[in-house]
């Protein structure tokens, strides 16, 4: 969620508080709050658990992301990966020519570090024409012709240069036209879902990319990235979050229906988050600003049980008032449950050896 969710508008509301705004709290199917604007998600509180102590120290966008892209903080020493590029490092790149890790929505701008150029994140940008930028623009001949060429040219450069680089982008042109190629890239193409199923995510791009995700992990992507932007709100809050959670709803509760009715929920992890939380305190332009004391989390499939909240805060929101989560809790917790070591060591370009995390203890509660 691009730009910071607002927990206390959304997963931790403080009804009457001075801090808790004009939002409504309705009961989830578990008994505990959540938005009057999550109404889909509530009904379905059994899917789905709730982190609502997450905490950093990073209060600014970028190196925020970064963060929670990688569970690193950003350092000069080390170009951290994508979780989706360490994921698909650890758990291999499955057949078929699609790619291991995809963003719908927007770049992140968040890549690959210190692992294979291939395992990088593959953008998705234009969700109603997702395919228009494979589309080669030349003929079939001629195309085959400058890949010949560029192979060739290629293996003239390893004798000169970085042969290490030159295969890496070598490899990464080969499943560039190799996705081209691919009958797995109708996974990207919305058209033939039923009606009955692209109503169950409801209208809109963020729904849409939602149903694109989970026709591409049933294609065979490892990793897919969902983005809804603009959650940025220190001015207009309510309205803005209002907006947003109007999208948010009906595209992840139906993604959870989704899956779960397709009995891929158990074997798919799902993940809500934002780069930090939005302040309890209510500013002069009604809106809220950056907050990294204590946001939430959602948690689904995979292994997680649903219907949990794990920790609280305080009755105006401002602190943690048990069971804080750092951010490298939250990743020890993702590694236990995908079959990842986090103690494991793997060496950079230039030969440094660095953990896949450093720190975090997995939260039990979860698993």
């Amino acid at each position: 969620m691009q730009g910071a969710a607002s927990q206390i508008d959304s997963w931790d509301p403080k009804p009457g508080t001075s801090t808790g705004g004009p939002f409504k709290a309705i009961d989830t199917k578990r008994g505990w709050s959540v938005s009057e604007h999550l109404p889909r998600m509530a009904a379905i509180a059994d899917r789905w658990s709730l982190v609502r102590t997450l905490f950093s120290k990073d209060p600014n966008h970028e190196t925020a992301q970064y963060l929670l892209h990688t569970g690193h903080r950003r350092v000069e020493t080390a170009d951290y990966p994508h979780l989706g590029s360490l994921i698909c490092s650890e758990l291999g790149m499955r057949d078929g020519g699609l790619p291991g890790c995809v963003t719908i929505g927007g770049d992140d701008g968040v890549g690959a570090g210190f692992l294979a150029p291939e395992t990088a994140p593959f953008l998705v940008e234009k969700i109603d024409d997702p395919l228009e930028d494979l589309k080669s623009m030349t003929s079939p001949g001629r195309l085959e012709d400058r890949a010949r060429l560029l192979r060739a040219q290629n293996e003239g450069f390893r004798k000169h240069h970085d042969e290490r680089r030159v295969l890496e982008h070598q490899r990464a042109i080969d499943r560039a036209l190799a996705l081209m190629k691919s009958p797995h890239l109708k996974a990207f193409d919305l058209a033939g879902e039923p009606e009955e199923t692209k109503k169950l995510y409801g209208p809109g791009a963020f729904s849409r990319a939602c149903l694109m995700a989970r026709r591409l992990v049933e294609a065979g992507t490892r990793f897919v990235e969902v983005r809804l932007a603009d959650w940025d709100s220190h001015s207009d809050n309510f309205n803005r979050q209002k907006g947003l959670m109007s999208q948010l709803d009906p595209g992840f509760a139906g993604l959870l229906e989704d899956l779960g009715r397709r009995s891929m929920l158990g074997e798919t992890l799902v993940v809500w988050l934002s780069e930090f939380g939005r302040t309890p305190k209510v500013n002069a332009a009604q809106g809220r600003d950056h907050f990294t004391r204590a946001w939430s989390a959602v948690l689904a499939g995979g292994g997680i049980p649903g219907g949990r909240v794990v920790g609280s805060t305080s009755a105006d929101g401002l602190e943690v008032a048990d069971r804080p989560v750092s951010v490298e809790d939250l990743y020890a917790t993702l590694f236990e449950r995908l079959g990842i070591d986090p103690a494991k060591k793997v060496a950079t370009p230039n030969g440094r050896p660095v953990k896949l995390l450093e720190g975090g203890r997995s939260v039990r509660e979860l698993l």
